[in-house]
C-alpha cells in the first residue's frame, strides 16, 4: 500500500476543475509549459539517475550469482580503469576506499562495485536487475507510470565492459522511477518479494457497501531469503556506520535499515551537479514501512550535498511520522 507520495513542483487543481472551460484551458496549458513538468507526478511519472541506492541491486545480483560473498575483499585504490578504456572510475570525491562487503557497502565505494559488475558479467547483470523490475513498466494503479531501466542490454554491454562497470554503481545510463526505488527496499524488507504498489484500498458503492477490495500481490521475487536478510545487515551498517550515520537515527531507538546515493550529473571538469537520494524501511528487525527520498541536483545546495546528509534527514522525518501510525 502507498501511504504518501509527493512531487515537486506542484500545483493547484482547483485552477483546472472550473466551469469556465476558457480559464481551465488556459490554466492547463500553463502547467504543461511550466519548468519542472508540475503536472507529473515525478514520484512514478518520471526517472532518474540513481547513483549508489543502486549498489542494492548490483550487490543482490552478485550474491545471487555466487560471485561474492560476506568474506569478499577489495584493495584499497582511488582509481580502477576498467577493460575497453583509458578511462579510470574513482569513488566519490576521489577517496582511497576498499576492503571487505560491509565495509565497502557502508562507505559506498565506487571502484568494488564496477569491479563486481563486469565479474558478474552483461549476461547475468542484465537478467539480475531485470529480476527487479527494470524494463517494465511500474504495475500500480494509476495512470501513466514510468520504466526503471538499466541503459543497455547484454550485447551493448559486452562491446562496453567499461560502461557495464559504471551502470554497476548507478552512473551512466541507468534511470530509477523513485516509487520503484522505495519498492525495491521494501523487496529486501520482505524477504525478498517485491509487491506491486496500490493507491486505492477499496471502492465504496454510494451507500458505503465495498464494491472492490485490493488484496496485496507480489510482482517479483528477485532475491531469496538468505540474501534478503544479508542485504539488511548491510543496509544497517550504512545507518550504524556508514553514509547515512549523520541522520537516520530513529525516534524511541528503532534501527532502520538503509542505502544512500548521490548521482553525479556534471562531466569531469564541470560544475557539481548531483541528485540526492536515499531509500530506508524501518524496523529492520520486523519492517512495516519503506521510503525513496530523491531531491532533484536543480541548483548548488543540493548539487553540493550527499544523500545522506539531504535526503537522510526527509526520510528519517518520514519513518518516525509513519511508524506512529502503522499498526505493528
Amino acid at each position: 500500500a502507498v501511504l504518501a507520495m509527493y512531487s515537486n513542483p506542484t500545483y493547484d487543481p482547483n485552477t483546472v476543475a472550473v466551469h469556465d472551460v476558457e480559464a481551465a484551458g488556459a490554466a492547463l496549458t500553463a502547467l504543461d509549459e511550466a519548468p519542472g513538468k508540475p503536472l507529473l507526478a515525478n514520484a512514478y511519472q518520471e526517472r532518474y539517475m540513481p547513483g549508489s541506492t543502486f549498489k542494492v541491486m548490483t550487490t543482490a545480483t552478485a550474491l545471487q550469482a555466487g560471485v561474492i560473498s560476506p568474506a569478499s575483499k577489495w584493495p584499497d585504490e582511488t582509481s580502477w580503469t576498467p577493460p575497453n578504456t583509458k578511462n579510470p572510475i574513482q569513488n566519490y570525491g576521489k577517496h582511497v576506499c576498499g576492503g571487505d562487503l560491509f565495509e565497502v557497502f557502508r562507505r559506498s565505494c565506487n571502484i568494488p562495485f564496477a569491479r563486481v559488475s563486469v565479474e558478474v558479467g552483461p549476461e547475468r547483470m542484465v537478467e539480475g536487475v531485470r529480476s527487479w523490475g527494470l524494463e517494465s513498466k511500474i504495475p500500480i494503479d494509476l495512470p501513466g507510470a514510468a520504466t526503471s531501466t538499466f541503459g543497455g542490454d547484454a550485447k551493448s554491454f559486452k562491446d562496453s565492459l567499461a560502461l557495464l562497470a559504471i551502470h554497476g554503481f548507478g552512473q551512466g545510463g541507468v534511470q530509477m522511477v523513485p516509487l520503484h526505488m522505495a519498492m525495491v527496499a521494501a523487496a529486501v524488507a520482505n524477504g525478498g518479494k517485491m509487491m506491486k504498489p496500490y493507491v486505492v484500498d477499496r471502492t465504496l458503492a454510494h451507500d458505503g457497501t465495498v464494491l472492490t477490495q485490493t488484496s496485496p500481490e507480489v510482482w517479483r521475487t528477485p532475491i531469496d531469503r538468505p540474501t534478503a536478510d544479508l542485504m539488511t545487515q548491510l543496509m544497517i551498517g550504512v545507518v550504524n556506520e556508514g553514509t547515512a550515520k549523520c541522520c537516520m537515527k530513529l525516534a524511541k531507538g528503532i534501527q532502520a535499515a538503509a542505502k544512500t546515493g548521490t548521482a553525479q550529473l556534471n562531466a569531469e571538469g564541470q560544475p557539481q551537479r548531483s541528485h540526492a537520494w536515499i531509500t530506508a524501511f524501518a524496523p529492520a528487525e520486523a519492517p512495516r514501512v519503506a521510503v525513496a527520498v530523491m531531491l532533484k541536483g536543480v541548483n548548488a545546495t543540493i548539487s553540493a550535498g550527499t544523500g545522506g546528509t539531504l535526503a537522510g534527514p526527509i526520510a528519517k522525518v518520514l519513518l518516525d511520522k509513519a511508524l506512529r501510525v502503522i499498526p505493528e
